[in-house]
């Protein structure tokens, strides 16, 4: 993968999140019960211990959908060989 669509995959994901929680953050302001959901979850998901915790398992999703999306397209096989013990 060039380093051009890497950081533009990395942009997309990054931008993706930031407008989910500008949204989430946004709609609170709209009449019950959606604005009341959205206004508890917003500060479910902002409280500073969950919020790490939410963000590191986040990130960690990340990795592993970009690392099996780009094993599933790469043709790479890699064998190791040990030498016969006599």
């Amino acid at each position: 993968m060039t380093r051009r669509k890497q950081l533009l995959s990395a942009f997309l994901i990054i931008g993706f999140i930031m407008f989910a929680l500008v949204g989430l953050w946004a709609a609170r302001f709209l009449p019950d019960p959606i604005g009341g959901i959205c206004a508890r979850i917003f500060h479910i998901i902002t409280t500073p211990i969950i919020l790490e915790i939410s963000f590191g398992v986040l990130g960690i999703c990340i990795v592993l959908a970009l690392a099996h999306y780009n094993e599933k397209r790469s043709d790479e096989w890699v064998e190791m060989d040990f030498p016969d013990e006599k």
